[in-house]
């Protein structure tokens, strides 16, 4: 993967002198209309993808800078392509493998709070799947080694994985917005929770494990379990 930020790296460099030299074709040279640029593009975002993950702070500039400049600004994206990825590739470490998420308890906890949702018991599916929540994000913080105090709130928890680029402020948006979800159930805020958050916030807490904590194929996960 580091050989693969490199070869990207001398690429966009490579266009960048062309751009310094005066090159006479310069801003198509940057417009999606170039194959040669629109597919470097499209490699600096899968790579930074696979590196970092979808909800990281280098994926998302990238995604920002495309939809917001390359239009009308393309020299200006085209540079924050660039200078994310060797930022990006200063920063990289090979993380050991995750451990899997999905043990038979951790959905066995996820279905109950389907099912307490189905019958409008919000808060106590809530509660369940705050469970969920907690185990996540300090288990990630443990497996990116985010340094985190053992009963730091929740809150801290995600501002740590923000701070050390673990993922970017969309999904720290979204972290944050289960949080409070969950402190609404813990103070019986009522009238906060329905089913559509509910069901939400569950979708979300098993598409974030999937991402982070991919399940092992075949037999039960090893390691300490979320719960």
């Amino acid at each position: 993967m580091r050989d693969n930020f490199e070869k990207l790296i001398a690429e966009g460099d490579a266009f960048r002198a062309d751009f310094l030299d005066g090159y006479r074709y310069r801003w198509y040279r940057y417009s999606p209309h170039n194959a040669a640029y629109a597919r470097w593009k499209r490699a600096c975002l899968a790579l930074l993808k696979e590196a970092f993950g979808a909800g990281s702070a280098h994926y998302s500039e990238l995604l920002a800078a495309e939809a917001g400049l390359s239009a009308r600004a393309p020299a200006a994206a085209f540079s924050c392509f660039l200078e994310t990825m060797k930022k990006a590739a200063a920063e990289f470490r090979p993380v050991p493998a995750a451990p899997a998420y999905a043990s038979d308890l951790v959905e066995e906890v996820l279905a109950r709070a389907e099912a307490l949702a189905a019958r409008g018991h919000y808060t106590s599916a809530v509660a369940l799947a705050g469970t969920i929540l907690d185990g996540l994000l300090r288990r990630l913080c443990s497996a990116r080694g985010v340094l985190c105090p053992e009963k730091a709130p929740l809150e801290n928890v995600n501002d740590r994985l923000l701070e050390a680029r673990v993922y970017g402020r969309p999904r720290h948006r979204e972290a944050a917005l289960r949080i409070a979800l969950r402190r609404s159930a813990e103070l019986c805020y009522t009238d906060k929770l329905n089913a559509r958050n509910v069901s939400e916030t569950i979708a979300w807490l098993r598409a974030f494990a999937a991402e982070y904590f991919p399940a092992s194929r075949g037999g039960r996960p090893s390691g300490p379990a979320l719960l």
